[in-house]
This record gives structure tokens, C-alpha cells and sequence, in this order.
């Protein structure tokens, strides 16, 4: 490998450094992606490493869409797995959305067995691709549950797991294509 190490010090921009992920999260279906940003290829310095180059763009007719997401409920982690000499990391991104509507149900009926991509924002602005041209972003079920509650102070909705396996963590910094693709 050809990286070349430097030193890795506290580097917060204006101080901040604050946790979670916006209220959005944005979604599409894996088999609608025309093109996939591409992932570092014999990277010199530690951030190329990290860095996806391009932009995620969807088929004609195609786009991503947006899901909103109750405050303080969306996570996105990191967890690494595999053995000694195969490590690699599963993503994974937890929400909650308010209510029990047609909308959010027709949602999770349609995502529970189908592949998908997201794209999370981190608090900072920072977006994670959860996807590429392998391997899709998949549900894994319901950590916080769905339904209503059992009181009338309960929270009424449905919280929602998906990972991504991926051998490598990178940032995404290209568009999010939330209008229709146009052939080319």
C-alpha cells in the first residue's frame, strides 16, 4: 500500500463535533442506480482513502426520495467484523418515523425484502453512502418497534434497521438525485 502516514490530530473545525444525523435520510431502490461514485484506487494520502469520487445517479425515470425521521432518533453506526486478516465493517442506520399512515406503512411492506440505497447526513453535513454497485443496503427489522403503544403517552410509529456491508468506510460527496433521471 501506498498511503502515506501523517499525523492524526484533534482537527474539530469551529469546535464542532456535534452526534447524530439530520431528520432526513434519503432511499431508492439498489436496481435503480445507473452509476455508483467510485471508490479510492491506490490512494496517496489517509482522507483519499476515505473518499468516494463522483456522483450516485439513478436510471431514467428514477430518483432518490426523502424520509423524515423524529429528532435525536436516527443513528448511523459503524461495527467492525470478520476475522484476523478479514476485517471488514457492516453499517448500520436506526430510525424512528412518527405515526402509523399509508404512507410509511406501504414503505416498510415495500423495503422489507428488497434491496435498497441510502444516503445519511450526518449533523455536520458529512453523508455516507450506504450502497454500492455489490451490495445493497437491506433491512433488518424494527430495534425500537412499531405500533402504536400501549398509553396514550406512548410513541405511536415505526423505527426501522437497515445495514450495509461494505470492506471499507469512505464519505460521500457528490448530489443526491432527488429529481428524475433523464436519458441520456
Amino acid at each position: 500500500m501506498s498511503i502515506e502516514f501523517t499525523d492524526i490530530n484533534k482537527n474539530l473545525p469551529n469546535g464542532e463535533n456535534m452526534g447524530g444525523i439530520t431528520q432526513k435520510v434519503y432511499f431508492g431502490f439498489h436496481a435503480d442506480v445507473a452509476t455508483w461514485p467510485t471508490k479510492p484506487v491506490n490512494p496517496l494520502t489517509l482522507e483519499a482513502n476515505a473518499t468516494l469520487t463522483g456522483d450516485l445517479t439513478m436510471k431514467a425515470g428514477k430518483r432518490m426520495f426523502e424520509l423524515y425521521i423524529t429528532d435525536d432518533t436516527g443513528e448511523f453506526n459503524i461495527e467492525s467484523v470478520g476475522e484476523v486478516d478479514g476485517k471488514s465493517f457492516v453499517q448500520h442506520l436506526n430510525f424512528f418515523h412518527p405515526g402509523l399512515q399509508k404512507k410509511i406503512l406501504g414503505f416498510m411492506n415495500a423495503a422489507k425484502n428488497e434491496n435498497l440505497v441510502f444516503i445519511v447526513v450526518d449533523a455536520e453535513g458529512q453523508m455516507y453512502l450506504m450502497g454500492d454497485s455489490m451490495r445493497p443496503a437491506t433491512y433488518q427489522g424494527a430495534p425500537d418497534g412499531n405500533g402504536t403503544g400501549k398509553e396514550t403517552a406512548a410513541r405511536k410509529g415505526m423505527s426501522a434497521e437497515f445495514t450495509y456491508k461494505t470492506a471499507n468506510n469512505h464519505v460521500y460527496g457528490g448530489s443526491i438525485p432527488l429529481t428524475e433521471a433523464t436519458s441520456a
